[in-house]
């Protein structure tokens, strides 16, 4: 009796641990699959992307064009891809100013009008703490980037680094806006948005030509931009600023310099020459999620003046 009993508890255990390994298989199999439904959910959504570049054949690049009106309703309406559910994003990096080769003033101007900055910690009176805290922002990107060891009066070069535990600054041109991350003081929160205020990575940039499309750039990338006639009044500038921005978009070949023309003839070529209508560098971002879980693909695309999309870049998140 005493053998049937052991033997029968010997065949439960057995049997036990074979459900309980069938299960956990089962569990693999499932999740693998629905990692693989991920990955070619948000490569399809990639895709639609690029179809939607592809076919723009417009004189001017605009957020109000399908490529960007149609990817933007894939967050309320999702694509159904296989069994994930899709949604992708297409920024323009025309839009955004270019970090490496930004000059002092442009920085600063930009991060005044946002109001982001780096706030000092030295100081236990809020309004000094905040008393160049755009200056200090733009003066410590400059000191990371330029080739030079000398900290500009609120910037930071390799000692300060090195105190804080970090490594010393690249002291040459950024490769990925992220690298902002890297200096003393820039937090996640100045790097990405925050209700209706822009972060970091939605106003800077490391690709492009340094030219800025108006018809998609913030107002307050646009307003850094210097070189409206010093004559101007602050009436006079904002009077121009309001007529810009109620102009956009320039669709046409000739749209802005036609503004021009009409608004003040005696605006110079080297303001103008700092803006265009039309784009070539985009930044997709391709989001797919099965249950809970959810996989992306953040992809750097360059469009040939025939509407060809190359991928430079592409990179799986998680």
């Amino acid at each position: 009796m005493v053998a049937v009993l052991l033997m029968s508890a010997l065949l439960i255990a057995l049997y036990l641990r074979f459900m309980g390994n069938a299960g956990l298989l089962a569990r693999i199999d499932a999740r693998q699959d629905a990692v693989m439904q991920m990955r070619l959910g948000a490569r399809g959504a990639l895709d639609y992307a690029l179809a939607l570049l592809a076919q723009d054949r417009g004189l001017g690049d605009s957020y109000n064009e399908n490529w960007k009106t149609m990817t933007e309703q894939t967050f309320s309406q999702p694509l159904m891809l296989g069994g994930a559910s899709c949604a992708v994003r297409i920024a323009d990096e025309s839009g955004k100013m270019l970090v490496n080769k930004a000059e002092e003033g442009e920085l600063t101007a930009l991060f005044e009008f946002y109001d982001l900055g780096i706030i000092a910690s030295f100081s236990i009176i809020d309004e000094e703490m905040k008393t160049g805290a755009a200056t200090r922002l733009s003066q410590r990107i400059l000191d990371y980037i330029d080739a030079d060891l000398t900290p500009r009066s609120l910037g930071a070069e390799e000692s300060t680094y090195l105190e804080a535990g970090l490594l010393p600054p690249r002291n040459g041109p950024l490769t990925d806006i992220r690298e902002l991350l890297n200096i003393p003081g820039i937090t996640r929160d100045l790097m990405v948005a925050s209700g209706t205020r822009p972060g970091l990575e939605d106003l800077l940039t490391v690709h492009g030509d340094g030219r800025i499309n108006l018809n998609t750039a913030p107002e307050g990338v646009i307003r850094a931009i210097p070189g409206l006639p010093p004559t101007y009044s602050r009436e006079r500038v904002e009077e121009y600023f309001t007529q810009l921005l109620a102009a956009r978009p320039f669709m046409e070949l000739a749209g802005f310099t036609n503004f021009i023309v009409k608004f003040d003839w005696r605006i110079q070529k080297p303001y103008t020459n700092k803006f265009i209508s039309m784009t070539s560098w985009f930044r997709v971002t391709a989001l797919a999620q099965v249950g809970e879980s959810v996989r992306g693909i953040d992809a750097l695309v360059f469009r040939e003046i025939d509407g060809q999309c190359r991928i430079l870049r592409l990179i799986e998140v998680p």
